[in-house]
Parts: structure tokens; C-alpha cells; sequence
């Protein structure tokens, strides 16, 4: 197959990339590299740097089985700082690889995210799984509506793509982590740098609020396999469907998993709550179970001692 990838080279994209040449696919890469790096290359890889917002000006293509687009700052203190690093990739550029697939009648799988439903109010202590049909709730005009509302857009944008006679999905993806994620950027939203770093240092494990809030991480093996599952898939895709690990665990109990998995009792610092921040984001998998035959392998304790192994210095 042909695949293009736009975010190639960053945190997902270079897995995903990398799995997609080593079972023989041919791979397009489109990055602007703001928050990656090229590190690898191989003979089935061809790789532009260049804006996705300009994806049908740079890229010439006349063959092209699927379009993966993955391309958008996913850090918190950048888009807050710059609306336009999320809002222009996840609409324009959404629109632009919208395009070029039905030119090429291509497929178009969409990385959206869990935070396209907004702060579900739920009283749960660890929250209720959400499924792909229930409502997001949103304010407006804040911190953190740019991103959300920039992939509900984009998923917007794919879902006419497909009802214009076309193949595609969006892949609403929770809190994917592993080794090797940008660490140079450590702030709100960063949980798993954040608190390597702090070991590192040492330094206390920062937590944003009183740390109750929950959160579900899925390992990026796993979050591959899926992308993998869906691009492979063959049949009419739902317009979207979760892609997470149900297994959600408070950021306090995540603190105290870090600190004893690495054996360095850090300590923790409470920072003030960041504003609109939801409660809580599990995910119902119950689609993606059923339809692609995925379920997450690995476990959160065996995530942690991989970040671990992985980037705590001896």
C-alpha cells in the first residue's frame, strides 16, 4: 500500500511509520517538524517538509491508497499560547487531505481526540466510560476550546468527506503515551515527560489541581496496532470510534506509581487547577472491540516500567 502520513515525524507518526515499513507499505511523510525531528529514513520513505495547510501545493501524488492525518500540536502551553497551531491543521489542513483523497479516491483516517467531549459532567469517583454516541459539552472561547473545537471540526470535515460517497474515520484517541515523547516542552498536559523529568532532576512530581481528576493512558504499541487494524479494515468505517485503555487511574495514584516503580521517592507539588479542565476521560471501547477485534495489551503498571526502563537516568 501507499500511505501518506501527515505528522509523520512526530510522536505517533514515527511508530505508525515505522511499523508501516516493516510490514512493506510504501510511506509519504508530511511534517513541518515545529515539534519533531527526522530521525530515521528508509528506501520505502519519502519525506517533505512542509505545512499541511499546503498539502496539495507540495505534495505530488498520483497514487495514494490511504491518508493518515495525524499533523497538530498536541501540547497544551502551545496551542494556548498560538490558537492557530491547532486550528490550522485540524480544519484547513483537514480540508486539504479531504481533497486530495477524493482526487486520488484515497481513504482519510482522521487522529481526533478524547477531548472532542468537552467536560461531561459525571459524578463517578473514576468516571463512566464514554461512548462514541454520547454528547460533548463544551464552553466556549476559553484555553482549551481551540483544540477541542479545531478536531470537532475536523471530524466535521471527514464526516461530509464520507457522506460525499467516500471512505474514512475518525480515530478518537486517549492519552496515548510511551517512551521517547517530547520532553522539551514540560507543562500542563505532559503528564509522562513531566514526571520523568522530575525523577530525573529530582525534583516533586508537579500535579495541576488536587489530582483526583482521572485519566486513562494507552501504550503506543497499542494505539498503532489499532491505526494498523482500522487502515486495513475492509468495509464502510463508522464516522468515529474510541481508541484508549479503560483503565483509568487518578494522577495522584499515577504519582505513586512513578515514584515507586522507579524507586525515587520524589514527592509531589500542587499547582493551581487549570481552568475547564474535565473531570474525568475513560473510554468505551466496546465499538472498537467488536469492529476491529483490538483491545489494549498492555497493562498501565507494564507502561510505566517501560517509560521508566526507558528514560529514568541511573
Amino acid at each position: 500500500m501507499r500511505i501518506l502520513v501527515t505528522g509523520g515525524d512526530g510522536f505517533i507518526g514515527r511508530h505508525l511509520v515505522q511499523a508501516l515499513l516493516e510490514r512493506g507499505d510504501t510511506v509519504e511523510v508530511l511534517d513541518n517538524n515545529i515539534t519533531s525531528t527526522p530521525d530515521f529514513y528508509h528506501e520505502n520513505l519519502n519525506r517533505t517538509i512542509g505545512d499541511v495547510c499546503n498539502l496539495n501545493e507540495i505534495v505530488s501524488l498520483t497514487e495514494l491508497d490511504t491518508i493518515i492525518h495525524l499533523a497538530s500540536v498536541a501540547i497544551p502551553q502551545m496551542y494556548m499560547e498560538n490558537r492557530n497551531l491547532v486550528i490550522l491543521p485540524n480544519v484547513f489542513g483537514t480540508n486539504e487531505a479531504c481533497k486530495l483523497a477524493e482526487k486520488l479516491d484515497a481513504r482519510i483516517i482522521f487522529a481526533s481526540t478524547s477531548e472532542v467531549y468537552g467536560s461531561i459532567s459525571d459524578d463517578s469517583p473514576i468516571g463512566t466510560p464514554i461512548s462514541e454516541l454520547d454528547p460533548s459539552l463544551h464552553t466556549l472561547l476559553n484555553v482549551r476550546s481551540p483544540y477541542s473545537n479545531a478536531k470537532k471540526m475536523g471530524e466535521e470535515l471527514v464526516s461530509t468527506f464520507v457522506k460525499n460517497g467516500n471512505h474514512g474515520c475518525s480515530v478518537r484517541l486517549f492519552n496515548v503515551v510511551g517512551p521517547s515523547m517530547d520532553s522539551s516542552v514540560s507543562s500542563y498536559g505532559r503528564v509522562f515527560p513531566n514526571f520523568v523529568n522530575s525523577i530525573n532532576e529530582p525534583s516533586p512530581l508537579q500535579i495541576f489541581g488536587t489530582g483526583e481528576q482521572t485519566r486513562s493512558f494507552l501504550w503506543i504499541g497499542d494505539a498503532v496496532a489499532a491505526l494498523l487494524k482500522i487502515i486495513d479494515f475492509d468495509g464502510n468505517l463508522p464516522l468515529a470510534v474510541n481508541i484508549g485503555n479503560p483503565e483509568p487511574v487518578t494522577i495522584n495514584f499515577l504519582a505513586e506509581k512513578f515514584q515507586a516503580f522507579s524507586s525515587r521517592f520524589v514527592g509531589v507539588e500542587y499547582l493551581p487547577e487549570i481552568p475547564y479542565e474535565p473531570k474525568h476521560r475513560c473510554p468505551d471501547i466496546s465499538l472498537a472491540s467488536s469492529l476491529l477485534d483490538w483491545r489494549p495489551t498492555l497493562s498501565l503498571d507494564e507502561i510505566i516500567q517501560f517509560v521508566i526502563e526507558e528514560g529514568v537516568l541511573e
